[in-house]
């Protein structure tokens, strides 16, 4: 134990708090992990997994986006690794890096399945997809499903039809009689 250490309880579990050099995951019979009030460390135990039949579904997802890196040529391999070299990983511990093809390919593509659009062989950010993403932006239909991405922003930020009219009249009775 360090000097500063206290104890806690967080989530029925007694935990303790520690200043101490920055640590995050499974060490030993111990975990670390980090919150807004600091670190703390509680002692490491094996979780109950249900299996519920949601949980299986994305399991297998996310499974089957995996296995299908193995399928891809080798040029589609190289463009998702080129690509992927351009995104950050989410930040741990105040640090992030480039994320590899292979990871990158799963996260777009699981995100993708999960919404049951189909997966895609290329990133989004080649020509064709693209192409794609701007035909998208042409969205006409109902809103049972927003589209995802920069169609929302853009709908969001269109203006209504007679607004200027109704900005002047608002305009002209804030002014002062004769004014």
């Amino acid at each position: 134990m360090t000097a500063g250490a206290d104890f806690g309880i967080h989530r029925g579990r007694i935990g303790m708090k520690v200043l101490d050099i920055p640590r995050s995951g499974k060490r030993g019979d111990r975990v670390w992990q980090s919150n807004r009030y600091g670190q703390y460390s509680y002692p490491a135990f094996v979780p109950f997994n249900p299996r519920t039949p949601a949980q299986v579904a994305v399991r297998g997802v996310f499974g089957a986006v995996s296995a299908r890196w193995r399928t891809l040529t080798e040029e589609q391999r190289v463009v998702w690794c080129a690509v992927a070299r351009t995104k950050k990983s989410k930040p741990r511990l105040m640090q992030c890096g480039p994320l590899s093809g292979f990871l990158y390919f799963v996260k777009v593509n699981v995100a993708l399945a999960n919404r049951g659009l189909a997966q895609v062989d290329l990133p989004p950010e080649c020509s064709q997809a693209s192409e794609r993403i701007v035909a998208s932006l042409q969205y006409t239909g109902k809103f049972d499903q927003p589209p995802v991405g920069p169609t929302l922003f853009l709908r969001a930020h269109q203006p209504m039809a007679g607004w200027d009219n109704v900005r002047r009249q608002l305009a002209a009775c804030a002014l002062p009689p004769g004014g």
